[in-house]
């Protein structure tokens, strides 16, 4: 059977239909949205999808694989990308229909620590407090795309069950819900996004940091020994904030994306916890054969006076330091595209371009190849993972010396979020400017790309700047508690 494809005529836009979804009384599990939109040609769709036929979670090399009807689940364990591919490899649609959006996928988030699994020889010495998995993603055979381009809504559905087959009275039943789900949602009102200021100088209480402001310094100050000894060129270095709040993941998602808008918006419900993505930065988008990535380097904070903000723009594209970081990174990425391109055809078509966002302005470069034959969508992340703009380079070197200076392991934190279609159409964002709200705490990491040249100091306020629609966020919803935020002091 051919999967069902229809356009529908609907007022919901792809945040009342979640909203709907995450409250309605018969709560659909595994509700997934990634909001596309705004000025940014790469975020020309928006998904929303909800009640996966099997759920994957990796916990190190425990595997858990579980089918929600009939209930059902085992545990396998060994190396979770093999796991996954073996899994995948029995939903592949690829004689379908020629489409640029996804015939279901694979949507979930691969968490930064994945990357012992693709490189064994990496120490664990970070401690992961938090105990999340590895590894989270959905199996879904229906998903409602909004395309913003053209301005129309369409419902597909496959029939998919897990093990390859097909069903017709699914999908007519999927579909079904999706129409209804639709018409009941409603259309949702946005207010414009806040205007855009300059990020604080210090973290307002009651947010809280696992790095205290002269510990992330002395941090910067030790990888730049690491730079100067000829370890490396470069290396990402993050710090964790934290704070209390009995918001769902949903609520925070509003409010982050109201003050923080971005072109690869994410509401990932994996059930004891959510994760809240504003991120800004491509990974991967893979359509059959070809392959792009864009990496971000190089930030200044924005302005609401406009000249002003285009001064740091000018500063940023003028930058001899953050110039070379991207232009050190998008070699990186070169490489790693060249790992499972067809020789020769790896290109840089953009290098340096200046995109603004609504708290800060970056560097972005485009990278794009084609895929070697028989490189499959799955196994090019997971060669090409974690994205080198987050780690450093050389890659191995600069991961290893992020595990020694941060105290926690990331997390989901600069893995990667989105999707894998089953017809060969996939998009992945680096996992940046996100929060992972569990039921009594939000955690957003930030961090900053630390060179030869780079400040301490102001390396520690790029990573505010990074943060500020976080901290605007908490500031409008979060109740205040007593403790401040650098393990007990008032000051930095």
């Amino acid at each position: 059977m051919r999967p069902l494809i229809d356009e529908v005529e609907t007022a919901a836009t792809p945040d009342s239909l979640t909203g709907w979804l995450f409250h309605c009384e018969k709560t659909p599990r595994g509700v997934v949205l990634l909001r596309g939109g705004g000025d940014f040609p790469q975020a020309r769709y928006s998904f929303v999808t909800a009640n996966p036929f099997m759920v994957f979670r990796a916990f190190g090399s425990r595997c858990e694989i579980t089918r929600p009807a009939p209930s059902a689940s085992h545990v396998q364990f060994g190396n979770p990308w093999q796991v996954l591919d073996a899994l995948m490899s029995r939903c592949e649609l690829l004689d379908e229909l020629d489409l640029p959006f996804p015939l279901g996928g694979c949507f979930g988030f691969w968490g930064y620590d994945l990357k012992n699994f693709t490189e064994p020889k990496l120490p664990r010495r970070a401690l992961n407090d938090l105990e999340l998995p590895d590894c989270q993603v959905g199996f879904y055979d229906s998903v409602v795309i909004f395309d913003h381009q053209l301005g129309k809504t369409f419902i597909v559905s496959t029939g998919l069950d897990a093990d390859g087959s097909r069903s017709e009275h699914r999908a007519n039943e999927r579909f079904d819900f999706w129409r209804e789900a639709l018409a009941k949602s409603g259309r949702d009102v946005w207010g414009p996004p806040s205007a855009t200021h300059r990020p604080p100088s210090t973290i307002p209480s009651p947010v809280r940091s696992n790095f205290a402001r002269q510990e992330f310094t002395g941090a910067v100050r030790h990888a730049q020994e690491y730079i100067r000894a000829g370890d490396i060129y470069q290396v990402n270095l993050s710090q964790r904030l934290s704070a209390t709040s009995a918001d769902s993941g949903w609520a925070f998602f509003r409010r982050l994306n109201a003050v923080s808008p971005a072109p690869f918006a994410a509401f990932l419900d994996c059930g004891n916890f959510q994760i809240v993505s504003s991120s800004p930065e491509q990974f991967l988008r893979l359509s059959g054969p070809h392959i792009v990535t864009r990496p971000i380097k190089g930030t200044r904070a924005r302005d609401a006076d406009p000249t002003c903000d285009a001064k740091l723009a000018y500063e940023l594209q003028t930058s001899a330091k953050e110039l070379a970081e991207l232009i050190m990174i998008t070699d990186l990425l070169r490489n790693d595209l060249g790992k499972v391109c067809e020789f020769g055809s790896v290109q840089v078509p953009e290098l340096a371009r200046l995109e603004k966002f609504a708290q800060v302005q970056h560097l972005v470069s485009t990278i794009e190849g084609r895929l070697r034959h028989g490189v499959t969508h799955f196994s090019a992340l997971a060669s090409c993972f974690p994205g080198g703009s987050i780690t450093g380079a050389p890659k191995f070197r600069a991961m290893e010396i992020i595990d020694e200076l941060e105290p926690v392991t990331r997390g989901p934190y600069c893995g990667c979020h989105g999707y894998l279609g089953f017809n060969r159409e996939s998009q992945l964002s680096i996992t940046i400017r996100t929060a992972i709200c569990t039921p009594d705490q939000i955690h957003f990491n930030v961090g900053a790309g630390i060179v030869a040249d780079s400040n301490p100091e102001l390396e520690y306020e790029e990573t505010l700047a990074k943060g500020a629609g976080f901290l605007a966020a908490v500031q409008r919803g979060i109740e205040p508690r007593t403790r401040n935020i650098e393990r007990g002091t008032s000051k930095d």
